[in-house]
């Protein structure tokens, strides 16, 4: 590891400055800390972490067209100030036609949807919705020059990070599936000044050049992980993910018509499968998971994944219990929707069965 110059020049490149400018954001506080975030908390003594989020889905057409009021859900409906830049940097077709989250189902979406960008924080108004706006029109702007900002906001929260001698962990799909092409392919270029700056102020040796942003975030002591509810082929697909740098866990969507087939493909991929339960607080979780789908079953151990948010601590080809949460503006009957229901019956859904076990009173 090189040594670190801490008052080395930090030579945020002029593209990232320009950026950062333009949609009122900057490179200190481009990502969630665990100090920001509740779920993050609990995992402070492992790692410290990061988290970056953008309004999920058509969630950016919403916030950009006049007449949305959302139904009275302040931080689903219109904010003047998005329109406003989309309208100066000419980003307002892109904007309405963006969807952050291709494989989003029934119950993530619309005005009833779960999604969970809206719930805890991010449901008390419209101040997080316009940051996380902000974010969103940046990236569509130049992901170019956005995935070189989210790069050296990593390094800086790394370097703090060593201080407290801890290791960092990252997740930049917080709240939507994140560019067009992926994180995992999105091309990151550092010029050779700029890695010299990189190794003196941050102790990072990175090599000059274009490289996709997994191989950018190749640290030994930086965790970068994923859930995703891609499939598991394809170019952004769950295996080409994990292939392009990421710990990955895949998303259980109940309410997909594929919801049995793609579970237990991810779990015989060795990946782990992620898995709303309309559990209360305070209740216990399930042990175990049997998923079947024609004459395919597979059986899995549960780990309880509302302890804390390092899923790259887990192990793999296990099931990661998570509470439902409430989302503001959801309406319970389609927010339901891609939640298990807390019971030891068999849960028929579209293409199969899943059947939940637990432990012994």
């Amino acid at each position: 590891m090189p040594s670190i110059h801490p008052y080395a020049p930090r030579g945020i490149p002029s593209d990232v400055v320009d950026l950062m400018a333009r949609f009122g954001l900057n490179v200190r506080d481009l990502l969630t800390t665990d100090r920001q975030n509740a779920k993050l908390k609990k995992g402070q003594a492992m790692a410290r972490a990061l988290i970056l989020h953008h309004l999920p889905a058509r969630a950016l057409a919403a916030a950009i067209t006049p007449d949305n009021d959302a139904n009275g859900a302040a931080c689903r409906s219109f904010i003047p100030s998005l329109l406003e830049i989309a309208e100066r940097e000419r980003l307002t077709a892109r904007a309405m036609a963006w969807n952050g989250c291709p494989w989003a189902t029934a119950g993530c979406g619309g005005d009833g949807g779960g999604c969970l960008a809206f719930s805890g924080h991010g449901g008390m108004g419209q101040t997080v919705a316009a940051a996380r706006g902000r974010r969103t029109l940046a990236m569509l702007s130049s992901s170019e020059s956005y995935g070189r900002a989210i790069f050296w906001a990593v390094l800086r929260h790394l370097r703090a990070a060593r201080r407290d001698g801890l290791p960092l962990s990252v997740r930049l799909r917080g709240t939507d599936e994140g560019p067009v092409i992926g994180w995992h392919r999105l091309p990151v270029m550092i010029t050779s000044a700029e890695a010299r700056s990189i190794a003196d102020r941050y102790g990072v040796e990175t090599m000059p050049g274009i490289l996709p942003m997994g191989q950018r975030l190749d640290v030994p002591d930086l965790f970068a992980y994923e859930y995703s509810k891609a499939g598991t082929d394809g170019a952004l697909g769950l295996i080409a993910q994990r292939a392009g740098g990421f710990d990955i866990t895949a998303s259980f969507a109940a309410d997909r018509a594929t919801a049995c087939h793609d579970g237990l493909a991810a779990l015989q991929n060795g990946f782990r499968l992620a898995v709303p339960v309309a559990v209360k607080r305070g209740d216990p979780l399930p042990v175990g998971l049997t998923l079947s789908h024609g004459r395919e079953s597979i059986s899995v151990p549960c780990v309880d994944g509302d302890r804390h948010d390092h899923r790259w601590l887990d192990p793999h080809g296990v099931a990661v219990m998570l509470r439902t949460k409430r989302s503001a503006g959801s309406v319970a009957s389609v927010a339901d929707l891609f939640s298990l229901q807390p019971h030891d019956r068999p849960q028929r859904l579209a293409d199969g069965v899943v059947r939940l076990a637990w432990a012994e009173p």
